[in-house]
């Protein structure tokens, strides 16, 4: 049983309340999804190999930095422990507004599931905290001070990783919460190719996504929302740069995107589920509602997350965030059979999963990829051995 981790610090409670409160700037232009910056047009290609790192105390990994557009830029490594050879699978996670990364780190409680799996995850820094998330304001709080495209850096720590033999480009997942759920969601309408699976917490889409968001493949994705968020309510708002719609749109709006089949609802303690589990190339969405605030839920919560919850809502305890979203990844991928076995057809193995309720549990139960006609992936690392999970 994992125990209660540190919430949010009680300044990012503070400052959370009063963009509440922060009138839209007459600056502002609603829904402009920014271009890339010119410095940074060659996503494709990674960074600089002579990446510099710092260890963090036993068991938290390193601060590695690096340079994109032009910034030096920094994001913690954090390996799997008892883990066979690499690459292995990647699972980038993005802080919220003013949430430091190693607070995330502890707050999200992502490393113990990465252990007990067998997979890599990077937790990028947002510049001063904040993410430019595709608002035309950064976090949707202010206008842009800093110009940066911060997908841009999103996708050079995965090419680093990838470069470095690290990071498998074909078991490579983006999620985010909050600042960084908006960040998943607006990578996932520009550089659908780039990862397997997308998952947000406490995000809604912008109401231009419905005419700009046009993804080069269908998008496998989850998305997680509070119905007592304060936040970010589910209902949708304005905000700077942005009309945002609400949380059901936002799920509708990429079922539509993939082709998906009318959805099934089913009900837990805590929180109601819709899936649209036949939508193109073998794709799905979820939607989670959970009965609760700005806060994603957790196998137990403590003192700090009752505190939070003045400000950002309850905390649910019950369910836990990062393992439905590990489940919901492990679908995707290029994941190859264990040695001396012929993995199954993608599709089958995927209707097979669906059918069971319940997602399978370590890599050599995972859905493989589809047959041909189904949904592109990103290629498998070429540095994988034959028969390597």
């Amino acid at each position: 049983m994992r125990g209660a981790k540190p919430s949010y610090p009680f300044r990012a409670m503070v400052v959370a309340l009063a963009a509440l409160l922060m009138p839209l700037p007459l600056s502002a232009q609603p829904g402009v999804v920014p271009e890339a910056s010119e410095p940074e047009a060659g996503i494709s290609m990674p960074p600089p190999p002579d990446a510099e790192s710092v260890p963090l105390p036993a068991g938290r990994g390193e601060i590695i930095t690096i340079t994109s557009g032009g910034r030096r830029r920094e994001f913690i490594l954090r390996m799997p422990g008892h883990a066979g050879p690499g690459p292995w699978p990647l699972v980038i996670a993005l802080h919220g507004a003013w949430q430091p990364a190693r607070v995330f780190q502890s707050y999200l409680d992502l490393d113990d599931i990465a252990d007990q799996e067998g997979f890599v995850v990077a937790y990028p820094k947002g510049l001063n905290l904040l993410w430019n998330d595709g608002r035309g304001s950064v976090a949707g709080i202010m206008p842009i001070l800093q110009s940066r495209d911060d997908g841009a850096f999103i996708l050079g720590v995965k090419n680093l990783l990838v470069a470095q033999g690290i990071a498998d480009p074909g078991r490579s997942y983006l999620m985010g919460f909050s600042n960084g759920g908006f960040l998943t969601a607006y990578i996932a309408c520009r550089y659908a190719d780039s990862f397997a699976a997308f998952a947000t917490m406490m995000m809604t889409a912008p109401k231009v996504y419905a005419e700009t968001c046009r993804p080069s493949r269908p998008v496998p994705i989850l998305l997680m929302n509070g119905t007592y968020d304060p936040i970010v309510p589910m209902f949708g708002r304005p905000t700077p740069g942005a009309e945002l719609m609400s949380a059901h749109e936002s799920a509708e709006l990429f079922a539509r995107l993939d082709g998906c089949n009318p959805p099934s609802l089913t009900r837990t303690a805590g929180a109601s589920i819709t899936r649209w589990d036949s939508c193109a190339g073998g794709t799905r969405v979820a939607f989670y509602e959970i009965e609760g605030g700005h806060q994603p839920p957790a196998r137990s919560v403590g003192p700090m997350d009752t505190l939070a919850s003045l400000v950002l809502g309850p905390r649910r305890s019950g369910m836990d965030a990062p393992q439905e979203i590990w489940n919901f990844f492990r679908q995707y991928g290029d994941w190859p059979p264990p040695a001396g076995e012929t993995a199954p057809g993608g599709e089958a193995a995927a209707t097979d999963a669906s059918s069971s309720g319940a997602a399978p549990h370590g890599p050599s139960a995972h859905a493989t990829t589809p047959p041909p006609g189904g949904i592109p992936l990103p290629p498998p690392s070429p540095l994988r051995r034959p028969g390597a999970p």
